[in-house]
């Protein structure tokens, strides 16, 4: 197969994607230019010219340019996306470009929601393959779209980055929540909302499970097409039973009850049978950095790195209520409002904070309005937030990273910032 540019490509992130991208065109485009795009930094991607993203208006209006693929952490509201569109050049994505030219027949199961996504996926597929059919994950949680070899069932976890300008037909969609996220993103909350339940908004028809607060919504009843077929709920039994599993399960927190009702009707609805749905909820291994447990002498290590909003850090604290928690939060500033954290906090078993730039210091502001006794700490980073809370080790017995937000301001990525809080812990508190 080959595809035609009119013209070179211009690859903008330098990621994941962008490496999976420049490997398609490789062999679907062999001869076309390459150019690769950063806003900050050096762009590690083979076989590409950088350029700086100030050079590109020239590009487009020298009709240089016929494509550019966009990594999903960059706004299709950025100034340079603009301009390309305005210029007549094509603007797409890793995953659209899966769906125009690597789907095949495969099934597709798309997944979004402000949180519980990537254990809904992992849930989704772990159930669909005891029921030995051929699934395999991808999109925002596991391979990159063109990376994936040819399957039966594909499951993706979808962030509103990679559906605000989504092109994929899927046959199945799940919706966990919708809740304030990604302003710096999307501009403004009602575009966020709009961008993100743009997944609902499709042409053919398909089958949905939402979550229970995604079922109440206005916001995504409205965006449902009257075509779209809502999967049955399971039995009376069959709910005692999840729940009876769920219990015996690594399967964690009263949020990810739902999270199992939604895999469970997106598994049975592609086929499988209660008896092998209820063997994957008992065989789940959760995802790495989700509520991860480590026993680092007397102390319970949690790893939630991978909780990006104040909501995931609420449903991690709910999940040890009769725990005494050294909690660290703080991270990358998406303009998320956490005052309704600070009053999760007050109700809950936290009797240490530790906060770190940028986001910590509003959720430190918000729980000294609230006059919390317990213990707070600013740091400047990770190690010097553990090297403290290490000074305050009899105040408890669990101590959670859960941020509440993004890690790039300090790290490359959520897992390297897991791991540096494990590697901590075992330093400072074995």
């Amino acid at each position: 197969m080959t595809m035609q540019i009119d013209g070179a490509v211009v690859l903008y992130g330098a990621g994941r994607e962008a490496r999976s991208t420049r490997k398609f065109l490789a062999e679907v485009a062999p001869n076309t230019k390459v150019f690769v795009t950063v806003d900050e930094g050096d762009a590690d991607v083979p076989d590409c010219t950088q350029i700086l993203p100030n050079k590109l208006q020239a590009m487009f209006d020298g009709n240089q340019i016929g494509l550019l693929v966009r990594s999903a952490g960059v706004s299709i509201y950025k100034p340079e996306l603009l301009s390309a569109k305005k210029a007549g050049v094509q603007v797409t994505t890793n995953i659209n470009l899966w769906a125009k030219y690597r789907r095949g027949n495969a099934k597709v199961v798309a997944v979004t929601g402000t949180k519980g996504k990537s254990t809904t996926v992992k849930l989704t597929e772990t159930m669909l393959k005891c029921a030995g059919l051929d699934a395999r994950l991808g999109g925002n949680f596991g391979v990159a779209p063109l990376d994936l070899d040819d399957h039966d069932i594909i499951v993706m976890e979808l962030s509103s980055y990679q559906v605000a300008d989504l092109e994929l037909q899927p046959d199945f969609v799940g919706f966990t929540n919708l809740f304030p996220e990604h302003i710096d993103w999307h501009g403004n909350l009602e575009q966020y909302y709009l961008d993100k339940m743009n997944l609902l908004r499709r042409d053919k028809r398909y089958s949905y499970a939402l979550g229970m607060q995604a079922t109440v919504n206005q916001k995504v009843q409205a965006n449902l097409p009257k075509f779209a077929n809502e999967l049955p709920p399971p039995s009376a039994e069959m709910v005692a039973a999840l729940h009876g599993t769920m219990r015996q399960s690594k399967l964690k927190g009263p949020h990810n009850a739902d999270n199992m009702m939604i895999a469970a009707k997106l598994a049975l609805g592609l086929g499988a049978s209660e008896d092998v749905i209820l063997q994957g909820l008992k065989s789940f291994a959760p995802p790495a950095h989700r509520l991860e447990e480590h026993k680092v002498g007397k102390l319970t290590i949690v790893d939630d790195s991978i909780s990006t909003t104040p909501e995931a850090t609420k449903a991690a604290l709910a999940t040890y209520p009769e725990k005494r928690i050294g909690l660290i939060v703080g991270g990358f500033d998406r303009e998320q409002d956490y005052h309704d954290l600070a009053l999760e906090i007050k109700n809950s078993s936290v009797t240490t904070l530790a906060y770190l730039p940028k986001t910590g210091h509003r959720l430190a502001e918000a729980i000294s309005e609230l006059n919390l006794d317990i213990t707070v700490i600013e740091a400047e980073n990770l190690t010097t937030a553990m090297c403290e809370l290490a000074k305050h080790r009899d105040q408890f017995d669990t101590l959670i990273l859960s941020p509440a937000a993004p890690s790039y301001n300090q790290f490359r990525d959520y897992i390297e910032r897991g791991e540096m809080f494990v590697a901590l812990a075992n330093k400072l508190f074995a």
